[in-house]
């Protein structure tokens, strides 16, 4: 396993870089491409001299995972390349935040808290490596949906090897948190031993359809992240005594009391809040919910999720 830091090429560059490896390697559906080929080496013990008594032995001892490290859309980025294939990009802060001196003081301190984007890519191609070397059984890899913590995870067997959210990727994502899941399992079953592909992600939740009670006023699309610890007990800009766990949030422009509702689009779950506080001010994120409501859509171990706004009305 390597890992390797790069000069940092332009958003274009690294994407025509990511869609040109993905051209040139196989199609992770695709069951008729070859299977990986393994080095072969056979041995006799001093004894055995007939051919029927040569033992085949497969060595897999080669370095198959890499870390590169760049940036992405005004991100910090990582991704882990198997066999030079594209299988995973991990995200870190954006580039302006890390000298934003306007940023919320508990999204300041989350980023001084989290592994950067290489290392937590390291520690995956770490696992990755460690059950190839020792000749896990490509079949047992798997996608599914965690109830419980209401994720996208890709298995090696019995260890949960990732989840997918919105800061763990597939390179050239296909913005469909399913889809990418099943892609970067599928790719892994090919590339650790040339196993079948998966044709669905394990327990996919059913879309959750739309509240037919509200009137929609506006509709926006963006990054929502959440705060809760630290706040809890202070006053809102409204006045009011922040409760983490009401269902409340914090937007930079709507009048308080706006009622909106918030899909997460990762998973389809919804929460409606109340407008009662100002922010984010991070770049990129539209809307800031409690802990509580962060909750509800199943937010709070990502921290950060694409979403849908809708601001509603009773008339």
């Amino acid at each position: 396993m390597s890992t390797a830091g790069v000069a940092l090429p332009s958003n274009a560059q690294q994407i025509d870089s990511l869609e040109s490896l993905l051209q040139l390697s196989f199609d992770p559906s695709d069951s008729t491409a070859a299977a990986p080929q393994f080095q072969e080496i056979t041995t006799a013990s001093p004894s055995q001299s007939s051919p029927e008594a040569t033992a085949a032995l497969v060595h897999r001892t080669e370095d198959i995972v890499q870390v590169i490290a760049h940036p992405l859309d005004n991100r910090q980025a990582a991704t882990l390349y198997v066999r030079d294939i594209p299988v995973l990009t991990f995200l870190g802060s954006e580039l302006s935040d890390l000298s934003d001196t306007k940023a919320e003081t508990h999204e300041a301190e989350t980023v001084a808290l989290e592994p950067g984007p290489a290392a937590r890519a390291t520690a995956i191609a770490a696992t990755i490596d460690t059950f190839y070397q020792s000749t896990g059984d490509a079949t047992t890899i798997t996608a599914r949906w965690d109830v419980e913590q209401a994720a996208y995870i890709v298995a090696l067997g019995e260890t949960d090897l990732v989840t997918i959210n919105d800061e763990t990727i597939l390179p050239g994502t296909t913005n469909d948190m399913a889809t990418d899941t099943l892609q970067v399992a599928n790719r892994l079953r090919r590339l650790l031993g040339g196993a079948d592909p998966l044709g669905a992600v394990e327990g996919q939740p059913e879309p959750v359809v739309a509240q037919p009670n509200w009137n929609v006023a506006s509709v926006s699309t963006g990054r929502a992240s959440w705060y809760g610890p630290g706040f809890h007990g202070r006053r809102t800009a409204n006045g009011e005594t922040f409760n983490q766990n009401a269902l409340t949030a914090a937007h930079r422009t709507l009048p308080f009391g706006t009622l909106v509702r918030v899909t997460n689009l990762n998973n389809n779950r919804q929460v409606v809040v109340r407008v009662n506080d100002r922010g984010p001010y991070s770049h990129g994120r539209i809307i800031d919910l409690s802990a509580g409501a962060a909750r509800e859509i199943g937010l709070i171990s990502a921290g950060v999720a694409s979403v849908q706004v809708e601001v509603l009305s009773t008339h």
